[in-house]
């Protein structure tokens, strides 16, 4: 198993700051095999001038994009259609309204 790319797959997985004990008990690794395969993977990133870092929090890691890119993505995201509910949720909906 590429550790490296391990990590990712859980980064991106995740969306969320992963715990490095929960990575590492998810890789089968310890906790400085995982800081290691963390710095690796900004490396990587560095390297070929990637749109996304890893950022360490507190203790954990997460993918996130590199800021000067802050201002592309807050355009894509401010188009973005809200979810569309679904034929349950606005059934749910029109009983609550209706009986308040």
């Amino acid at each position: 198993m590429d550790i490296i790319h391990a990590l990712e797959a859980l980064l991106f997985a995740s969306g969320d700051p992963v715990p490095i004990d929960r990575a590492a008990a998810v890789l089968e690794i310890d906790r400085e095999q995982v800081i290691s395969a963390a710095d690796a993977l900004e490396r990587e990133y560095e390297k070929r001038n990637a749109g996304i870092r890893v950022v360490r929090l507190e203790d954990g890691f997460q993918l996130c994009s590199r800021p000067e890119y802050a201002d592309l993505i807050v355009r894509l995201m401010r188009h973005r259609k809200p979810p569309k509910l679904s034929q349950a949720a606005l059934e749910v909906l029109a009983i609550v309204a209706y009986f308040q």
